[in-house]
């Protein structure tokens, strides 16, 4: 068996680069209006059929949103949260056939920029912490072709050739590539150390080896990785992100302020990274819960109980709106272990 996947995998993988540049130039050729179109009908059918990923939608929202919020907006919210990935998708495929014209047009807001300045003046590099929202490409590539020294850390795609296509471009539009590999760790410390920024996205929940925090009133896991590299570099610590703007057509871009954290560090290694990582989390609450159906978060952020996991898989039903008023009839909003 494991001969014949092996046999395979060249051909599957064939198959996906050349499909990647298929979808590519079609995407960059049609409207963007139509390919969002598309992209909004492609999230449709997979929040309605990739129902764990959704049920995860589901409940990361709720969490958001608090528990007085309505089921019924909550899993809008959370549909809307798959279309707009999906749109993000559709600015994937279409960015390796973007020029800075288009990337520089389609930064409408560019608020806080100053922020970078004042963090890179304290010359030891700067850790820029973006999550999984809005359209972190773009905004990417927007700060490399101001001619800053930008590193993204990145997974690195196969095949080869798919990799070269794809953080090829990256690397085109001026990000330049580490590989989370042995060395990575290593050339971070480098671009820091010559006080470049280095782009960190934050937000993959590691329930195992993460660092409790409190993300909107219960504890999640969350990567140790940003703050440890700004504790032992002494590097600036920004928050940044670039969210889709009302009719889809331009992006807002914003870095908040430097977080200050010198002053939270006690010397114990473990705790030193919890209040930082807690630091980055409080930052990242305010723009989440302004904006959830922007937050494609499609993991399960926050750990389940078997009450909360039959009380999602019941919310999730799609049936009549007498239906869903009879399921919340059964099941009190304040039963609700979300």
């Amino acid at each position: 068996m494991d001969f014949v996947k092996r046999a395979l995998n060249p051909i599957w993988q064939g198959i996906r680069y050349q499909g990647y540049r298929f979808f590519s130039y079609l995407s960059h050729r049609v409207p963007l209006r139509i390919g969002y179109w598309i992209g909004t009908l492609a999230g449709d059918f997979i929040y309605l059929t990739w129902k764990r990923h959704a049920a995860n939608a589901v409940s990361n929202t709720r969490r958001v949103m608090g528990r007085e919020a309505d089921w019924r907006v909550v899993k809008e919210k959370a549909r809307d949260s798959f279309r707009n990935y999906a749109k993000t998708l559709v600015d994937f495929l279409r960015f390796p056939h973007m020029s800075y014209k288009e990337i520089d047009r389609a930064i409408l807001g560019r608020e806080g920029l100053e922020h970078l300045d004042t963090a890179r003046s304290a010359g030891k590099g700067v850790v820029v912490v973006t999550a999984h929202i809005g359209n972190w490409d773009i905004a990417g590539a927007l700060l490399g072709h101001m001619k800053l020294p930008l590193h993204g850390v990145a997974d690195k795609f196969e095949p080869e050739r798919m990799n070269n296509l794809i953080n090829g471009v990256r690397e085109k539009h001026g990000i330049h590539i580490l590989y989370l590999d042995t060395g990575s760790l290593r050339q971070i410390f480098t671009a820091l150390k010559r006080n470049e920024i280095v782009l960190l996205l934050f937000d993959r929940p590691q329930p195992e080896d993460g660092v409790p925090v409190e993300f909107f009133g219960e504890t999640a896991f969350l990567p140790p990785g940003p703050a440890a590299i700004a504790i032992k570099t002494g590097a600036a610590l920004v928050v940044g992100y670039a969210l889709r703007d009302p009719g889809d057509r331009t992006f807002s871009g914003r870095f908040e302020e430097p977080i200050e954290y010198k002053h939270l560090l006690t010397g114990d290694k473990e705790t030193d990274i919890q209040r930082v990582t807690q630091e980055i989390v409080n930052r990242f609450e305010q723009v989440i819960r302004q904006h959830p159906d922007q937050w494609y978060m499609f993991r399960e952020m926050w750990p389940r109980t078997a009450r909360h996991n039959a009380e999602i898989k019941k919310r999730r039903l799609y049936g009549t709106r007498s239906l869903r008023r009879r399921l919340a009839e059964r099941m009190p909003e304040s039963e609700g272990a979300a």
